[in-house]
Formats: C-alpha cells, structure tokens, sequence
C-alpha cells in the first residue's frame, strides 16, 4: 500500500432522459468524465461539451469530446485530461427513458 494514499468518491449522477450534469474543472489538472448507457436494449444519445477548444481531447473510441454520441446498451466512454478550467456538461438527449450513469472527477 502507498504512502499518503487518498481515498475518495467521484461526483457520480443518474441522469434521466433530458437531464443534464455540469462540473466546473481545476485549470491543470487531469479530470475524467465517464458516461454509461445502464440499458440493456436501446441506445442512449449524449451530448458532451466543456473541453477546450484548442485541445485534443478524445473519448475512447477516439471521437473528439465535444459533440454528440450514441452509445449502445451497456456501453461506457471515457475521456482524461486537462480541461483547462472548463464547464463539463453532460446532457442526455436518448429518445426513449435512458437512464446514463455520470461520473466527473477533477483534482483539486
């Protein structure tokens, strides 16, 4: 076990369909926000914006974090890095009752 090891909890969120999560990030510090589509049969629709404009920050998939995304049932995306000061928001736009799990993380 580490030396000095900090154990805490990410600000985690159910957000129901068009309902929406937003974090306010800490200029220089690698942040990481993680959406999941809890469905097991339909297809959630997200919208992400808040990275800076000049970055290069991706999802997984190597999508660019801005924008919209279709995730399928079960399906999670995952983008690090450094916000820069930025808002996070997460909006879920799913045509049917989606339910996505949020999940924003930010050291201070």
């Amino acid at each position: 076990m580490a030396q000095g090891m900090i154990r805490s909890k990410a600000d985690t969120v159910w957000l129901h369909r068009f309902e929406f999560a937003q974090k306010q990030t800490n200029n220089g510090s690698d942040c990481i926000c993680s959406v999941t589509n809890t469905s097991q049969a339909n297809i959630a629709t997200i919208v992400l914006t808040g990275a800076p404009d000049a970055s290069t920050l991706q999802l997984d998939d190597a999508v660019p974090f801005n924008g919209t995304h279709y995730l399928k049932p079960g399906q999670q995306a995952i983008a690090v890095g450094n916000f820069a000061g930025k808002t996070i928001t997460v909006l879920n736009l799913s045509l049917l009752n989606v339910l996505i799990v949020v999940m924003l993380f930010c050291p201070g």
